[in-house]
């Protein structure tokens, strides 16, 4: 038995989901939320086996509802139902440690498979996002190529986007603060552009963060 907990910030999403899955035997819902605060605290009182959790919602979106489970050492089984396939959106939330992402319009086969393979602990993301995904991963090599950075410099990009300092780069990475001013420079020199603000645009728009 799936124990389901619904969080979606429309009465009629919960609602609906809740008919599709009323049928099977296997599969519960045990509790529902409008809203990420509200969900925190029945989670922790209801202990679903799994979360269906929407991300745009009041009070707390989705992704701080993952961020404070996972802080908690909550590690809760999360399927993510999104209107939007954004494939740097998908990426942050595999980073979170989310469990897989499906579109709520998916179909009711599609979505009692993903339940079903993120219960047995796999990873499910719906056709629709993985290709949404790999057409962005494509961009980013493309575009990382194109401009000659080295993996090292990737990686400095996507820290100074997520707005670490100087310090906190060097820091994570284990290296000198003026080793890290070295490659910000050489990397505002490859990519052409006038300064940090400029760096950070470009990883937001090749899809690196």
């Amino acid at each position: 038995m799936v124990r389901i907990f619904l969080v979606d910030d429309h009465q009629m999403v919960i609602d609906g989901i809740a008919s599709i899955l009323a049928d099977e035997k296997d599969v519960q819902v045990v509790g529902t939320a409008s809203n990420g605060r509200d969900a925190l605290d029945k989670i922790a009182i209801d202990s679903p086996d799994l979360i269906l959790l929407d991300i745009n919602m009041p009070e707390m979106d989705g992704i701080q509802v993952v961020k404070e489970l996972r802080k908690n050492g909550d590690h809760t089984k999360v399927l993510i139902l999104t209107m939007h396939n954004n494939a740097q959106f998908t990426k942050q939330l595999s980073e979170l440690g989310v469990n897989g992402c499906i579109l709520k319009n998916t179909g009711k086969a599609e979505l009692l498979n993903a339940i079903k393979l993120v219960h047995k602990g796999e990873k499910y993301y719906g056709k629709a996002v993985t290709d949404s995904l790999l057409t962005s991963m494509e961009k980013t090599q493309e575009a990382v190529k194109k401009v000659k950075l080295t993996k090292r410099e990737v990686e400095i990009v996507k820290l100074i986007a997520n707005e670490l300092t100087t310090n906190e780069i060097a820091e994570k990475l284990f290296i000198s603060t003026l080793t890290v001013e070295t490659h910000r420079k050489n990397i505002i020199s490859k990519l052409k552009v006038k300064n940090a603000a400029g760096l950070v645009r470009f990883a937001f728009e090749n899809g690196l963060v």
